[in-house]
C-alpha cells in the first residue's frame, strides 16, 4: 500500500513575482490613498483659489508640483511608519490593516518610509527655505507621533491636526499671496482633522486601552466624553459658518453661494452624524465627506 502523500507535496508555492506584487499592493493600501487624494485636492484647491482671487498673479506650477509630491511622500511615509509601530494595536482595532502590515513586512515598511522621506527631503531642496524647513519639521513630527505621540492622546491629536493646516499654508508661502478663501482653509483643515482624530480615538478605544494609549475617550467618563465630542461636532458647524460671518463683517454682504454649497456638502453630513451617534467609523467617513465638500464650498466666497 502506498503511503499517504505529505502536505508539502500539495502545498502551493507563491512565486517571487506574485509575492512582490502583494507587498507592493500592501504598501499602496497602507499609504491611505483616499487621505493622500484629500491632501492633493486641498493643495490644488488652494492654488486654484489663489489664481481665481489674483487674476494677474503668475503661479509657478512646476514648483507647486514638486511641493505637492514632497508633501504626499512625507504623508505616505508617516502612514507607513505609524502602521509599523501600531501593528499590535491594529490586530485588535483594525485586523484588515494589521494583515496588510504583516504582508508588507517590517523591513519593507521601514525602508519605504526612509526612502519616501529621503526623496521628499531631496525635493524640498528645490523649494523656498521656509517650505523646506516645514517639510523637514513635518517628518520629525510624524516620526515622533508614530513612536511616542500617539500615546499622549490629546497632544498627539492636536499636533497631527496642525500638520494638516500646513498644506494650504505652504501654497501661500510658495506664491507669496493669499485670498480670503485660502486663508480660511488653514483653520478649517486643522479643525476638521482634529475632530476626526478624536473620533478615530473612540473607534480604536479597545486596542488603545489594551496597550496603554492614553487617548481622550479612555481618560474621560462616558458621559463627559459624549458631551465633549458633541460640543466639538456642533462647533464644526459653527466653524463652517464663520467664513460667511467674516465676509459680512468685512464686506457687508452675505455669501449666499458659499452657504448654499455648504448646506448639502458640509452641514447635512455633520447633522447626519448626529443621527448615527456612536457609529464612529461612519462618523469618520462623514467627516471626510464634509472636508471634501468644504473644499468645493470655498469657491463660493
Amino acid at each position: 500500500m502506498d503511503s499517504a502523500p505529505s502536505y508539502r507535496a500539495y502545498s502551493v508555492r507563491v512565486s517571487p513575482l506574485r509575492r512582490t506584487l502583494r507587498r507592493v499592493e500592501a504598501l499602496a493600501r497602507l499609504a491611505r490613498p483616499i487621505n493622500l487624494l484629500l491632501i492633493g485636492m486641498t493643495s490644488l484647491n488652494a492654488q486654484l483659489l489663489l489664481w481665481k482671487g489674483n487674476p494677474g498673479l503668475s503661479l509657478n506650477w512646476n514648483l507647486w508640483f514638486v511641493m505637492v509630491l514632497s508633501t504626499l511622500l512625507t504623508a505616505a511615509g508617516g502612514y507607513w511608519l505609524n502602521d509599523l509601530y501600531d501593528q499590535p494595536i491594529d490586530r485588535i482595532n483594525r485586523p484588515t490593516r494589521a494583515l496588510w502590515t504583516a504582508r508588507a513586512g517590517q523591513r519593507l515598511l521601514f525602508t519605504a518610509t526612509f526612502l519616501s522621506w529621503l526623496i521628499a527631503a531631496g525635493l524640498s531642496l528645490l523649494l523656498p527655505l521656509k517650505i523646506a524647513l516645514l517639510h523637514v519639521a513635518a517628518m520629525v513630527t510624524l516620526g515622533w507621533y508614530a513612536r511616542f505621540g500617539k500615546r499622549t492622546g490629546l497632544l498627539g491629536n492636536t499636533v497631527i491636526a496642525l500638520l494638516t493646516g500646513i498644506v494650504p499654508w505652504e501654497v501661500i508661502l510658495l506664491s507669496g499671496n493669499t485670498t480670503y478663501s485660502v486663508a480660511w482653509m488653514i483653520p478649517l483643515a486643522a479643525g476638521f482633522n482634529f475632530v476626526r482624530e478624536i473620533v478615530k480615538d473612540a473607534e480604536d478605544l479597545r486596542g488603545d486601552q489594551t496597550y496603554g494609549v492614553r487617548s481622550l475617550p479612555a481618560r474621560l467618563s462616558h458621559t463627559t466624553w459624549q458631551r465633549f465630542l458633541q460640543g466639538l461636532w456642533i462647533a464644526l458647524i459653527g466653524l463652517t459658518l464663520m467664513p460667511a460671518m467674516g465676509h459680512v463683517f468685512l464686506w457687508k454682504t452675505l455669501p449666499l453661494f458659499y452657504l448654499t454649497m455648504c448646506l448639502p456638502t458640509v452641514i447635512l453630513p455633520l447633522l447626519w452624524g448626529l443621527t448615527e451617534w456612536g457609529d464612529y467609523r461612519f462618523m469618520s467617513l462623514l467627516l471626510k465627506l464634509a472636508m471634501a465638500g468644504g473644499l468645493t464650498a470655498l469657491w463660493g466666497l
